[in-house]
């Protein structure tokens, strides 16, 4: 299956200021990860569940998170962008969190998903199969505001995908 993690926006600016109160849509909204067809033909979203690493207590594995599920198809090169958050209508996202998609979803619930002191890993998984369609990984500390983009297996600030 031709479809793979594009790009991760995990540290908004501003992220960590939501837990001193509540946390704005357009605020959540700008932490997102991209899903782009990356073959040749289209690409049927059904069936397909985007999970994350979630960390417990300290000492404890991580576990993989279901974040949401998808339906509808991907032409080739097109791109779904799921920001964290209930659904909402687009409007009330910055501008810069709307650029380069050409589909946007939610992950349902108004929490903030992607880790940043341990970093995290975004997957998509296929239950039917019982595989992993595709996984990309970010190191802890990710630069706050930076959108993360693919360099092998790896997401990374836009400059170091050069130097790889």
């Amino acid at each position: 299956m031709a479809l793979r993690v594009s790009q991760l926006k995990p540290n908004p600016a501003g992220k960590d200021r939501g837990r001193f109160g509540p946390l704005s849509a357009a605020q959540l909204g700008a932490e997102w990860v991209d899903i782009k067809n990356v073959g040749t033909a289209p690409v049927g979203l059904g069936g397909i569940e985007l999970y994350h690493l979630a960390y417990g207590r300290p000492g404890t594995q991580p576990e993989w998170q279901k974040v949401t599920s998808f339906t509808g198809s991907l032409r080739v090169g097109e791109v779904l962008r799921v920001h964290s958050g209930q659904t909402r209508d687009l409007s009330v996202l910055h501008r810069e969190d709307l650029v380069g998609a050409d589909y946007h979803g939610f992950s349902g619930r108004d929490a903030y998903v992607w880790n940043n002191a341990e970093g995290d890993t975004a997957g998509l998984w296929e239950p039917q199969s019982k595989t992993w369609v595709d996984k990309g990984s970010y190191d802890p500390h990710p630069p706050e505001g930076v959108v993360l983009v693919r360099s092998g297996s790896k997401l990374v600030p836009a400059g170091a995908a050069l130097r790889v």
